[in-house]
Parts: C-alpha cells; sequence; structure tokens
C-alpha cells in the first residue's frame, strides 16, 4: 500500500531520464534509449557514473524532508520513519543506521528512486542543462548512470560540479571508477581510437555496421561474463551429487534462457553464444565428478543436449 502510495504521487515527477523501479519501464528501455541517443546526436564525452555504495547511503534525514515537500500526513511520515528504523544490511548483517533503504523492504526501490531524483534527475535538467554550451543527457537506472555531453568542456564542468553535488545530499562518488570516456563517432571515421563504457551489464563501444557505416554497438560486459560463469560453476558443483540429472538439466536450460533473454540483444550475439558454450562446458566438466555415477563421453553428453535440447542464441531485443 505504501509503495503505491508513494508511486502515485512521485511517478508523475520523475523524468524522462529515469528507468529503474517504474512501471512500464525496464533495463531494456534505457539500453534502447541510450543506443538510440548515442547513433542519433553528436558526442564527444561519456561521464560514466559510479555511485559509492548508492542503496547504502541514502540519508534518512534528508530523504524524510524530500518526502514533507510532497506529502503532508504526519502519519504516513512515521510509518516511513519507522521502516528505516527496522535497520539496513550491512556486510550480511542488520545494523541500526541513519544511511541506506532498508533490503528487502518493498519501498525501498521507489524511495531511492525518490532520492535520485531529486540528487541527480532534476540537478542535470534544471541547472546543468540551461548552463552548457552543447547538448546534455542522464540515463540512469537506479544508481548505474551516463551523461552524454556534446563537447568535452561541458562533461569537464560536470564532473567537477557533481561531486559537490553529490556531497550535498550525502552521497559520494567512486573517484576511480567514474570516468570521462572519449566516444566520438566522427573521430572514429578518422582512425582515432575512442573509449568505452559500461551500462546495465553491457560495454557500449563503436563498431561497423555490415553497410559499413559506424554505429553504436554493446557486447556483454566482460567482467559480468565471468561472473556469470563462475555462478554457473558454483551451482553445478553445488548440486551435482544432490539431485536427480533431470531436475538438474530443469534448473540448467531456466538459467540459460534468463541470460538469453536478458543479454540477447542487437549485435551480441557472439557473447551469447561464448556463454552458452562456456556453460555447457562446465556443466559437462561437473557432471563427470559425480561420486558413484558413469561419466559422460562428450559424445553422450552432446547426444543428451539432443533430446533434452538447450536454449539457443537469440535475438530477443532488438535495438533499431
Amino acid at each position: 500500500m505504501m509503495q503505491q502510495i508513494l508511486e502515485s504521487i512521485y511517478d508523475p515527477l520523475f523524468l524522462e531520464c529515469s528507468y529503474g523501479f517504474r512501471p512500464g519501464r525496464g533495463c531494456h528501455d534505457a539500453i534502447r534509449a541510450l543506443q538510440h541517443h548515442l547513433h542519433n546526436n553528436a558526442i564527444q564525452t561519456i561521464i560514466d557514473i559510479d555511485l559509492k555504495n548508492f542503496f547504502g547511503t541514502i540519508d534518512h534525514r534528508i530523504l524524510e524532508s524530500i518526502l514533507k515537500e510532497k506529502i503532508k500526513d504526519t502519519k504516513f511520515i512515521r510509518y516511513i520513519n519507522r521502516m528505516f528504523k527496522a535497520g539496513v544490511l550491512s556486510n550480511g548483517d542488520m545494523v541500526m543506521s541513519d544511511e541506506g533503504v532498508p533490503q528487502g523492504s518493498i519501498c525501498s526501490p521507489i524511495l531511492s528512486n525518490i532520492f535520485a531524483h531529486y540528487a541527480i534527475d532534476l540537478w542535470i535538467e534544471e541547472m546543468v542543462k540551461p548552463n552548457c554550451k552543447g547538448k546534455v543527457n542522464l540515463f540512469r537506472y537506479a544508481d548505474d548512470a551516463i551523461i552524454c555531453c556534446q563537447y568535452d568542456g561541458d562533461a569537464l564542468r560536470i564532473r567537477k560540479a557533481l561531486t559537490k553535488r553529490l556531497e550535498k545530499f550525502k552521497l559520494e562518488l567512486n573517484e576511480e571508477k567514474t570516468k570521462q570516456v572519449p566516444f566520438d563517432k566522427r573521430l572514429i571515421a578518422q582512425g582515432i581510437e575512442q573509449g568505452t563504457f559500461d551500462f546495465l551489464g553491457f560495454t557500449f563501444y563503436w563498431g561497423k555496421a555490415k553497410s559499413g557505416r559506424i554505429i553504436p554497438k554493446l557486447k556483454t560486459k566482460a567482467k559480468t561474463m565471468r561472473s556469470k560463469l563462475n555462478k554457473v560453476k558454483e551451482w553445478i558443483k553445488k548440486v551435482k551429487d544432490k539431485i536427480p540429472l533431470k531436475q538438474i538439466w530443469k534448473t540448467f536450460t531456466a538459467k540459460l534462457r534468463g541470460h538469453v533473454n536478458y543479454y540477447g540483444v542487437s549485435h551480441n550475439a557472439e557473447q551469447v553464444s561464448t556463454f552458452l558454450n562456456g556453460a555447457k562446458r562446465i556443466v559437462f566438466k561437473w557432471l563427470n565428478r559425480r561420486s558413484q555415477r558413469k561419466s559422460f563421453t562428450w559424445e553422450q553428453f552432446a547426444k543428451y543436449m539432443k533430446t533434452h535440447p538447450l536454449p539457443t542464441v537469440k535475438i530477443v531485443h532488438k535495438l533499431f
């Protein structure tokens, strides 16, 4: 109920740049919008924002003051405060704190979005854009945010001002991971290498279409790929001797389908194939380490995959 009330009040106020935890919006909407912007606009620099422990450092007093601007019902504010007093997770332990949104609460996503709306989104829209020489566009999904700048000079000024802006809300940038990335399509055409940046598990880069045109492409982030394959390994090691092969295969199929459904986007077929093949090799290896079980040969494993098909490479989300 509280979540629905907050959503009814604040979702109409949220800006176009905000995609996380909103009805009718999702990760792929943010990815598609960002790629279209890169494709259709002149850009020199990307600011790749990395917030240090955003969800765990949202200041309760500042958030309460923000809520009081729109919500005059003191009883409702008290309910929110009680939720804060329930504690937040820190390194796996529940602790009392004046910072952070409660982990697992249905209201936490909307509360964090409200905080980011006032701390970042409105500032970019009302203070930054009017004072820039060129176009500036923010794309944000929860704490994952990218700023596209038409001119390098604007990017430099925004990057310096951003730290001070966040300090007012007791937020902090991860200075080592927050980057200004050269991302100028015109320079690529001149043979001058440009950078890459990450957003929502993908690495964005300039590449060539079949027609030879230079276009923004994306692929599964390398760190994400390693992490996903490692999770498959940890899972199969854990269950290989505990549940029947039929159940293992059912769960494995679901894991692969989930990966294809998220990472199956335009230009990423090769990376999806790499993950699927890597996951199959991992499962084959560890199924052969089951105690007191006859080992699979690769030929037997391949035959089993034919009679029990696994998900294949598929472009689920066409970005153009």
